[in-house]
């Protein structure tokens, strides 16, 4: 039996629904069902939970808001793009969060302003539709201007993706700019009632999730990806991509028929295949994909469930041709290596700028939303967005490297060469008290951690190791916490299950050690655990190689008695 979610899409007249009404009838929140609808829009409704107790006591209203997402295929944005997304951030809460697919949220907008911002930003040449929702959302791609590479290719590709994939409805525009299609960042759909030709009525089943690697650069965990794209010639130097499918992270505690995959190499295509073979995988899921149980809605589901050549045999079928087998890829490096300043083909430079947790905000020591805005405005001609949630500022003259430093300083901001490996290699989701699938604390968080690395690193002498660190507030993934050397999932309010041994190019998965360790005892886990690292490790050995290397069986040994995996046990 379908689920509700799918009746509502499919009754919404093209995620139409009552929108139009609920936006000017004065109420602060939205029904439940056009909630499901706002998200195709890039809209969730939330509320703040820091007072959502408070509040249901003295039955009041919670204090809801919404967080919206704006879509930036590749993470590139030029700067006129970027500072209409600065000049609106104190819509919400005066910071924007950048995100792990390359987007920009905005926190605790209310929802009056909604359409402001929305259609301000399509003004300004950004869109947030299909930011989220149960269709292709943002094309990531491996995005640092490095010398040799062709970037041009990786962002017309993306962009290409994400024209073909956004829906056709002409709802987002009735809605956030009066119908006034003619300023959009996206395509303009011809007729006013579309029949999404790709998506149908109902759209997919869930979301879906594209990703295009250079090889060697695996900084979007391509194998985390329900379609996954890396870029490297055939054995007769054609250009192409190896497709790796059914890749994804979201899992469900105490339920192990939910987990996280990573995607198998299924077929090398030529690049004008490229788009044809996606489309037709996304046709594969969205006909064949499980429309009765959200939480098995994904892609990798099927694979496991069918197999690779089942995928393939589909494909294949659907476009009437055959394609080659899968080529080896070459060796990934660590998962970023794009902060600091780093030559661009054209002579110029660009640097990566880290900011912590994605947070990108203004305070009375570290004013980093008007740092970027003047470098912008001053030296780089481009930004691209990381999947880590740092900031490429691009397109700098050797001449004002010395400048741009210099206004750092001025304004407090850090550049990586001033931070700890552990700050540097660590990314968090926004979790409390805005996301309504937390369950417990991650970005606001993260520092204490950063923290107490720093200090266990240091007093066993390594503090020139980098360990890939990933923190999340749920099981649900979304900070990649699963292809991570260390990963740190959310279990209750003060607890989380530890997971070890990703490999540091983000190609093998990190397995369950330890459930349910309180915050307030992670010391007790981690300092055992590098101690050993700091024995046994072989000389240049990651944290994630030898945590595989010895199993978690053996890992757990001596560990504190919480709560341990079956595994481990």
């Amino acid at each position: 039996m379908a689920t509700p979610v799918e009746g509502i899409k499919a009754s919404s007249g093209h995620l139409r629904g009552s929108l139009v009404e609920e936006l000017a009838d004065g109420m602060s929140t939205f029904p439940l069902e056009s909630g499901h609808l706002l998200k195709f829009h890039g809209i969730y409704q939330q509320d703040d939970r820091d007072h959502r107790g408070e509040l249901a006591r003295a039955k009041r209203t919670l204090a809801y808001s919404c967080m919206v997402r704006c879509s930036v295929p590749g993470g590139l944005l030029r700067p006129s793009q970027w500072f209409e997304i600065d000049r609106l951030a104190d819509v919400g809460d005066g910071s924007l969060r950048l995100t792990s697919r390359q987007g920009v949220q905005y926190h605790f907008v209310h929802k009056g302003d909604l359409k402001e911002l929305v259609g301000s930003l399509n003004r300004g040449l950004v869109t947030t539709y299909a930011a989220c929702g149960d269709v292709v959302r943002n094309v990531m791609v491996s995005s640092a201007p490095d010398a040799g590479r062709d970037l041009g290719r990786l962002d017309s590709l993306a962009r290409a993706l994400a024209n073909r994939f956004r829906p056709q409805s002409a709802a987002y525009w009735e809605l956030w700019l009066d119908g006034e299609r003619a300023v959009s960042a996206g395509p303009i759909a011809e007729s006013d009632d579309t029949t999404e030709p790709i998506y149908g009525d109902s759209y997919l089943p869930r979301k879906f999730k594209v990703g295009i690697a250079w090889p060697g650069d695996n900084s979007i965990d391509v194998y985390s990806q329900d379609v996954g794209l890396v870029l490297v010639p055939n054995a007769d130097g054609e250009l192409g991509a190896v497709v790796l499918a059914g890749g994804g992270l979201g899992r469900t505690h105490k339920d192990a028929t939910t987990f996280p995959r990573l995607g198998d190499p299924m077929v090398w295509v030529p690049d004008r295949d490229i788009a044809d073979v996606v489309e037709a995988m996304v046709g594969v899921f969205r006909d064949e994909g499980n429309r009765d149980d959200r939480s098995h809605a994904r892609l990798k589901y099927l694979v496991e469930a069918r197999g690779i050549g089942w995928l393939r045999q589909e494909v294949e079928r659907r476009l009437g041709r055959s394609f080659d087998d899968p080529i080896a890829l070459p060796a990934w490096g660590r998962a970023r290596e794009h902060l600091g300043w780093h030559h661009q083909d054209d002579g110029r430079w660009y640097l990566g700028l880290p900011v912590p947790s994605g947070r990108l905000l203004d305070t009375k020591e570290t004013k980093r939303r008007t740092a970027v805005r003047q470098i912008l405005e001053r030296y780089a001609n481009e930004i691209r967005l990381t999947p880590h949630q740092d900031l490429l500022l691009c397109g700098i003259e050797e001449a004002d490297k010395a400048a741009v430093e210099a206004l750092l300083t001025e304004l407090g901001v850090p550049q990586a060469k001033h931070l700890s490996l552990s700050v540097l290699s660590s990314m968090a989701c926004p979790a409390l008290p805005t996301c309504g699938q937390a369950l417990g604390e991650a970005e606001r968080v993260l520092p204490e951690l950063t923290d107490l690395l720093d200090q266990l690193l240091v007093e066993r002498r390594l503090a020139d190791v980098s360990i890939e660190t990933r923190m999340t507030g749920c099981p649900n993934g979304c900070s990649r916490p699963y292809v991570a050397e260390l990963g740190i999932v959310g279990r209750t309010k003060t607890a989380y299950d530890l997971f070890v041994g990703g490999s540091p190019g983000g190609s093998r998965l990190a397995v369950l050690l330890v459930e349910s360790v309180p915050f307030s005892k992670l010391e007790d886990v981690l300092a055992p655990l590098l101690e050993r690292f700091s024995q046994s490790r072989t000389d240049g050995e990651a944290f994630g190689d030898w945590a595989d290397r010895l199993g978690v069986a053996a890992l757990a040994v001596g560990l504190p008695t919480f709560q341990r995996s079956s595994v481990a046990s």
